[in-house]
């Protein structure tokens, strides 16, 4: 009975509001514009994308085992978050975007916190904030393509920065005194990267951006035809990023690198990469038995560290397991070198990097700052494949270790330190 209550009082509430509230319904609906097709073809455009980016994937040669697949279709849903976010920006009211744990693309570093933006060229920018306590703090200037060349950098050792840690930035517009960037004509992304080493002491800061030439306008406004513009962008951006990555995975290192190798070090800043960074590269294939042993040595970078990633082309987790360790995570053997391991299981040894359960991955060494942007060929590190219960054998004999309850204790901190990191 009380349910036919309900529906007979839902009912004459209804009649109700068609009768004596009927003028003030047709009084407040707005009249439907009449526009084109634009609005609703762009978005039937990205969701295409969409399905389109499920076929590739399943179709894909690291579409493999359980842990794989399901990273492919994480894969696409980070792609599309970071697509939108980059799209849907405002390019005369801007905010920075952050690439994080949830966003990650793009064998994004495990020790830096990224902030990025698309700008109009034809404007100026000002950059404002505190640097924090990271170990190195950069700006750059891009074309709108990820994988385009670096147009200008300025890193803080090189800016007026107050003691309180405040800095203001400007980029565009006629040359200033103090902090100063050119900027071009057109779309351009600024990519902000604060660098971590020392994760149980450092932090980033806080960092803002603004348009403030005066042909910006007096505040954001949306058109149909605007809306139109950003759905393009986000289509295109996904539809190329969500093959992009793994593809770069498979023909620049799978094919051409031999597997369980490094490649030398080479500059990246010509390919998306920071200027003055120096990189190592090179992918594994490990069976249950198996580890990949890697010899590195101390260089005079004031970065340096290594990392694993899988090959859709994104970091490990770097906040729940240890999978990636800069020069102050890591322990020197007494022989002067660094025996970094990369195995499934944790072998008790300090500088264990957690495969998470890969069989095959990519794995990365980053040198920043190293005089003349080049190291001798006497440090570059090496790699060797070797069963597991070898490892006892190949490495010093006072080779440190820790117990359980130790890694337990460094995966407390690193969790502790992304969270910070990320304000998470």
């Amino acid at each position: 009975m009380r349910k036919f209550f309900i529906l007979g009082l839902l009912f004459g509430i209804v009649l109700g509001a068609f009768g004596t509230g009927s003028f003030l319904l047709s009084s407040n609906v707005p009249p439907k514009t009449d526009l084109s097709y634009e609005l609703p073809e762009t978005y039937d455009a990205l969701v295409s994308a969409m399905s389109a980016a499920g076929d590739f994937v399943e179709g894909h040669k690291w579409y493999g085992t359980e842990k794989e697949q399901a990273e492919a279709y994480r894969h696409v849903l980070r792609i599309l978050m970071n697509s939108v976010q980059e799209n849907l920006s405002d390019r005369d009211f801007p905010y920075f975007y952050e690439i994080n744990p949830f966003s990650k693309s793009g064998m994004d570093n495990s020790d830096q916190r990224y902030l990025s933006v698309l700008i109009n060229g034809a404007g100026v920018y000002r950059i404002w904030g505190h640097k924090g306590t990271q170990v190195d703090l950069s700006f750059s200037v891009y074309e709108q393509d990820a994988l385009s060349k670096t147009l200008v950098a300025l890193n803080a050792d090189d800016m007026e920065i107050a003691p309180d840690g405040s800095f203001e930035l400007i980029i565009g517009g006629p040359k200033v005194e103090g902090n100063w960037m050119p900027l071009q004509k057109g779309v351009k992304r600024i990519l902000v990267r604060q660098i971590h080493s020392d994760w149980t002491t450092e932090l980033p800061g806080d960092i803002h951006i603004d348009r403030i030439d005066k042909a910006r306008p007096a505040y954001p406004d949306l058109s149909s035809a605007d809306m139109a513009e950003k759905l393009r962008g986000v289509t295109d951006t996904f539809a190329t990023n969500v093959q992009r990555w793994p593809e770069y995975s498979r023909t620049r290192f799978d094919a051409l690198i031999p597997v369980n190798s490094l490649t030398k070090p080479r500059d990246v800043s010509s390919t998306g990469g920071l200027a003055g960074r120096v990189m190592v590269g090179g992918h594994f294939y490990l069976q249950d038995d198996e580890a990949l042993l890697i010899k590195a040595f101390p260089t005079k970078a004031k970065y340096q560290a290594i990392q694993l990633g899988h090959h859709w082309w994104e970091s490990l987790d770097y906040a729940n397991r240890q999978s990636s360790l800069t020069a102050d995570q890591a322990v020197l053997s007494s022989d002067g070198a660094y025996y970094f391991i990369l195995t499934k299981n944790d072998p008790g040894y300090s500088n264990w990097l957690d495969t998470e359960g890969f069989m095959r991955g990519v794995l990365f060494m980053r040198y920043d700052g190293l005089p003349g942007n080049s190291m001798a060929e006497s440090l570059n590190p090496s790699a060797q494949l070797v069963k597991f219960d070898d490892l006892a054998s190949l490495l010093p004999q006072d080779e440190p270790i820790v117990s359980s309850d130790q890694r337990q204790g460094i995966l407390a901190q690193r969790r502790a330190h992304v969270q910070k990191r990320f304000n998470f």
